[in-house]
């Protein structure tokens, strides 16, 4: 009898808006918890730096991984920071942070991806904010069978990503050759999750997964195994284990009460006004 692998529940195309797609609208973060956004950011033919000035978040621990330019992060926790290519920024919003990002094209093309996880409700949604770079020399690479992977956080097959989560995640950058089959037995805790192919084709169970979309998984504690044709594929893997806690989201910050988002919120306008002052 075959071993049962993990199934597509949908595939989603995303909202886009300019050169921002957003895969996750904050009606959508129950079917996904512990994961609250996944936005894509691609522009070519950029002339000049890009970004936001400072906003801020609370109740999320947020990744930013620029794949193409350079990006300066500057946040209220006082991390001031360049990112090259494939370097993270992890920031834990916690009880409120406010911060900027700009981005520098690299020949006219900029492209980054941004992942809020939920913060767990008892030990770290209200901490103070935290917020530290990795470059990519310090993320693991796995090469094997026609796969090499690259462990952005969490553990698999015993090889782990000094990022670490305080809801258990994993996120992979998987590239996988033409012809071949990349499969792992995650931890069954982590149950739900999505894959984004960045490019080429993906083939899970019996969906076809094209360049820019999200498959979100059937949750499970099934292996995942993920095959590719002529095409070949680059694609993102986040799963997490869901959070038993309620989800109020709001466009900035997810908390698990009112009190909460309305604490945070009060800490991020004073956060912005001494930005201002």
């Amino acid at each position: 009898m075959a071993e049962k692998t993990r199934t597509i529940k949908k595939v989603r195309y995303g909202l886009k808006s300019g050169p921002m797609t957003a895969y996750i609208q904050s009606g959508d973060i129950e079917e996904l918890n512990p994961f609250a956004l996944w936005d894509h950011y691609q522009a070519k033919n950029v002339c000049q730096p890009v970004g936001l000035d400072f906003h801020g978040h609370s109740g999320v621990n947020t990744l930013t991984y620029p794949i193409c330019g350079h990006l300066r992060h500057v946040d209220s926790t006082g991390s001031q920071t360049s990112l090259e290519p494939g370097d993270v920024q992890m920031m834990l919003a916690g009880n409120g942070v406010i911060h900027k990002d700009t981005l520098k094209p690299i020949d006219g093309l900029i492209e980054t991806f941004a992942l809020w996880v939920l913060l767990p409700a008892k030990n770290s949604e209200m901490s103070d904010a935290n917020s530290l770079k990795f470059t990519a020399s310090h993320l693991p690479l796995i090469e094997k069978n026609n796969v090499t992977a690259k462990v952005l956080i969490g553990e698999i097959d015993e090889i782990k990503s000094p990022i670490t989560s305080p809801s258990p995640v994993l996120i992979l950058d998987i590239a996988i050759a033409p012809y071949s089959q990349w499969e792992t037995q995650p931890n069954k805790k982590l149950s739900s999750g999505f894959v984004f192919v960045h490019s080429g084709k993906a083939y899970i169970s019996s969906t076809e997964v094209n360049k820019n979309q999200m498959a979100i998984f059937t949750p499970s504690e099934d292996k995942i195994e993920i095959r590719t044709s002529h095409y070949g594929c680059r694609l993102l893997l986040a799963i997490g284990e869901p959070l038993a806690q309620p989800i109020i989201a709001t466009s900035t910050s997810v908390h698990s009460s009112v009190t909460h988002l309305q604490h945070s919120a009060l800490h991020i306008k004073k956060l912005l006004k001494q930005v201002e002052t």
